[in-house]
């Protein structure tokens, strides 16, 4: 389990909490919540590059993704639509706005 000192301990004793941070992390407490945490340099850059292959693992399963759908999107009738979008004027594209509107309303 981490050490916790008081915030005033480590104030007055840091060299002592560089120390014991280079074993185990140390939580400095105060009115007795956690406020910091103490860990050595190595642990946070070990931690930092765990965490970006995670974030960078799940961005490439969310391009997979993106692109699996976007393939399968590219159909004929798909390019008629977004074709007939965006070449609407504004006035037809109000009209479909206000026809879905009514039509969803009962």
């Amino acid at each position: 389990m981490a050490k916790r000192v008081s915030a005033t301990v480590a104030k007055n004793q840091l060299g002592r909490i560089f120390r014991m941070a280079e074993e185990e992390p140390v939580y400095i407490v105060k009115h007795g919540k956690p406020q910091t945490v103490v860990i050595a340099a190595d642990l946070y850059e070990k931690l930092m590059m765990r965490a970006q292959e995670r974030d960078d693992l799940q961005l490439a399963d969310l391009r997979a993704d993106f692109e699996k759908m976007y393939a399968s999107m590219q159909t004929e009738r798909w390019r008629r639509g977004m074709n007939g979008l965006l070449s609407a004027s504004a006035d037809q594209l109000n009209k479909v706005a206000t026809r879905r509107i009514r039509k969803a309303r009962g």
